[in-house]
This record gives C-alpha cells, sequence and structure tokens, in this order.
C-alpha cells in the first residue's frame, strides 16, 4: 500500500495581518485531505520573507511543503488536487491556477513551459514543493538577492537549471488576495 505523501504548509506572516492570517489558518484546518502540520512565524522583526519562509521549511516535518502567504487562502480541495493529480514519483514542484482578488485583468499559472518561465514569472509562490527540492536549493534567497525582488521566480528558475520536474494541475484551487500592502505590489520593504 503506497504511503499518503506528508505535507506541511508553511506561512510567514505580518504582525499587522492577524485578520488576514486567521482567514489562512481556517482554509488550512479546511482542507478535505488533512496536513501534517501548519508552521506560521510572525515576523515581528522585519527579516523578509525569504528568511522566514527558509525557516519554516527546515522545521517542517513533511516531505513536502506548501508555502502559503498570510494573505492567501487554499481552497479545500487544494492538497487533495496537488498529491492526486499527478504522480508524486515523477515531480518536484506541482502547481495549480489560482482565482486573484484584487487585480482584474490578471491571472498566473497555465501549463508549464521552461521557455515560459525564463522569460516571465507566471508560478506563484503557493504550490506543493518536494522538500528535498528547497534543502538542495538552500530555500529562497532574499529579495535583494533577486531579479526585481522576486523570490519565487527566483527559485523557480533555480530549481528549473537543477533540473527539477514541474507539473501543472489545471483548476482554481487557491486564492491570492492583492492589497494596497501586498508584496506583490509594494515590495518587501512596503508589505503590511
Amino acid at each position: 500500500m503506497t504511503r499518503a505523501p506528508s505535507v506541511s504548509v508553511i506561512t510567514p506572516a505580518l504582525p499587522s495581518r492577524a485578520g488576514l492570517l486567521a482567514s489562512a489558518i481556517r482554509s488550512v484546518a479546511d482542507q478535505t485531505v488533512p496536513v501534517v502540520e501548519h508552521l506560521i512565524s510572525v515576523d515581528v522583526e522585519r527579516n523578509g520573507t525569504s528568511y522566514t519562509r527558509n525557516r519554516l521549511h527546515l522545521a517542517a516535518r513533511g516531505d513536502w511543503i506548501v508555502p502559503l502567504d498570510d494573505d492567501d487562502r487554499l481552497h479545500p480541495t487544494f492538497v487533495e488536487h496537488v498529491t492526486t493529480g499527478v504522480d508524486l514519483a515523477a515531480v518536484d514542484v506541482v502547481y495549480t491556477d489560482c482565482r486573484v482578488e484584487g487585480r482584474d485583468g490578471w491571472t498566473p499559472s497555465g501549463p508549464f513551459d521552461p521557455e515560459r518561465l525564463r522569460a516571465e514569472s507566471y508560478i506563484p509562490v503557493t504550490a506543493l514543493i518536494r522538500s528535498d527540492l528547497l534543502r538542495d536549493l538552500r530555500g529562497w534567497r532574499g529579495s535583494s538577492a533577486c531579479l526585481n525582488g522576486w523570490e519565487d521566480y527566483d527559485l523557480w528558475l533555480r530549481a528549473l537549471d537543477q533540473g527539477a520536474r514541474f507539473a501543472y494541475v489545471p483548476g482554481e484551487q487557491w486564492t491570492y488576495r492583492l492589497h494596497a500592502g501586498s508584496k506583490t505590489l509594494v515590495g518587501e520593504k512596503g508589505a503590511r
């Protein structure tokens, strides 16, 4: 009998986002396939998202990691969708479509295409990532070390260069919430 994949969700949070974080926590608790753990760290000292994610993924027990920002939400079937929609033995990263709130006309994701990935950042950070891959890549690099400060894009490019296998499973399985204090819109220093 095949063992069910062990999934850890990691959430870096800002102190000012308690309401958003509560919604993210509920979305993890409501999964149809439970996770091993949901690790959360509130970045009181403002060390940065990459620093906080790295601390969390190194502490995680799961064979797979799902980064979930404090201002986003998983749909109830996210973990089920990404762990049953592909052969996990044949992939290192699994991502889905997302519903975008707060930015009309913009929809990231789509079928995996290495040339497209090298040309544009179209895979958001919320994905299923093999823990070993994150450790091999030494996790996320800080914003200052990345093109446009895009830590997730930098991670995907380094994973691609290392030969990581990506899989796209169609269907909106999480909500990407953009707001006035969203790092996507205002950068690391302006996020609130």
